[in-house]
């Protein structure tokens, strides 16, 4: 059992070993932040195609690899540099541009160009063989370009941002056509600092602030004349304001009288209404009272006529003795036990036959 899966151990190393080799001997990785370009070396060349990031077919002594930055690049001109001039991955570094100004002053600026290789074009650059040193080709282009573009401007132009952004905006398509050749794009170009030999900077300045005084004095007095219109138009306003007020208030006081005169009016009418109304309601009551009490008297009437009628028969009377007897209040009786025929009290009905005038009937 041990020895099966010891063999087995080792044949799944094995093969991932075998994996492994045969990986590195067929597959290439190209990493996020290049671009990948293949040769094939038994013929057929460079292929023409660009290869991004991932795993691509590549065989040892048949395919060969190359690896181009495709990261943003850089080109700066800086005093920090003095005069060298060094180049590193993607960024390549040099003194800072002396130039000569439209108006013969000399001005000494730091400029940074950004650029990047164009899309699909890396296995054209290897075709050229200039895949090694095109940082270099593309930084003496960009010195050249602005060397010549940047002169056009005064100085005044170099410290006014509209005009400089300008000079810029219009430097960028001379230099995209000039980039061209070498396969790659610019994408911005920055003048990060502007300076000057210190004693024209000092006369520079000096004119500056003459022109910035200037600038002022024309604006507090725009800010006079528009103060004075802004007055103007805060009196007319405020006249406007009463006159709308007082015509708004003599509005307010017809309004309010109209509603007065209205509201006595309904008040009025409201009062006579109620009167009206009131007197109507109570002549209605004295009716319908008078009437009921008639409708209550007929109903009595009624009642004692068909109640006489009643008690007036037979059973009528009846009913009546009945009652006369049960509601008999005697204090002392007398029984004559010698005369049988004299009613006793406890026999309502001998007593009813009494009331009715039936004495003299015996009983069974």
């Amino acid at each position: 059992m041990k020895k099966t899966l010891t063999i087995a151990i080792v044949g799944v190393s094995a093969l991932v070993i075998i994996g492994v080799l045969l990986g590195s001997l067929f597959l290439t990785k190209v990493p996020p932040h290049v671009v990948g370009v293949k040769q094939n070396q038994l013929g057929g060349g460079i292929v023409q195609q660009d290869y991004g990031t991932g795993y691509h077919l590549g065989i040892v002594f048949v395919h060969k690899w190359y690896e181009l930055d495709k990261r943003v690049h850089f080109v700066n001109f800086s005093k920090e540099q003095s005069s060298r001039w060094t180049s590193d991955a993607n960024v390549v570094n040099s003194g800072s541009l002396d130039i000569r100004t439209s108006d013969n002053n000399t001005a000494s600026l730091d400029v940074t160009v950004t650029y990047r290789i164009k899309e699909d074009e890396a296995y054209q650059m290897v075709e050229d063989g200039i895949q090694v040193d095109y940082r270099d080709k593309v930084a003496r282009s960009v010195r050249g370009i602005l060397m010549k573009e940047l002169p056009k401007l005064s100085p005044e132009d170099l410290v006014d941002t509209q005009v400089r952004l300008q000079r810029v905006t219009d430097t960028l398509p001379l230099m995209r056509e000039e980039l061209a050749q070498y396969h790659v794009e610019p994408l911005h170009v920055l003048i990060r600092a502007v300076r000057f030999p210190v004693d024209y900077e000092e006369k520079l300045q000096a004119k500056q602030l003459t022109r910035q005084n200037a600038l002022l004095a024309n604006a507090r007095q725009r800010q006079e004349k528009q103060s004075q219109v802004t007055q103007s138009y805060e009196k007319e306003t405020e006249a406007l304001e009463k006159r709308l007020r007082g015509e708004w208030d003599v509005k307010l006081q017809v309004t309010r009288s109209d509603n007065e005169v209205l509201v006595a009016q309904i008040e009025a009418d409201a009062a006579v209404y109620q009167r009206q109304t009131r007197a109507d309601a109570e002549a209605d009551y004295v009716t319908a009272i008078a009437e009921g009490e008639l409708e209550l008297a007929k109903a009595e009437a009624l009642r004692n006529e068909l109640r006489n009628a009643a008690l007036d028969t037979a059973g009528g009377r009846i009913l009546l003795a009945q009652r006369a007897a049960e509601n008999l209040d005697i204090d002392t009786i007398t029984l004559n036990s010698n005369d049988p025929s004299v009613p006793t009290v406890l026999d309502i009905q001998s007593m009813v036959d009494l009331l009715l005038g039936r004495s003299g009937a015996q009983k069974p």
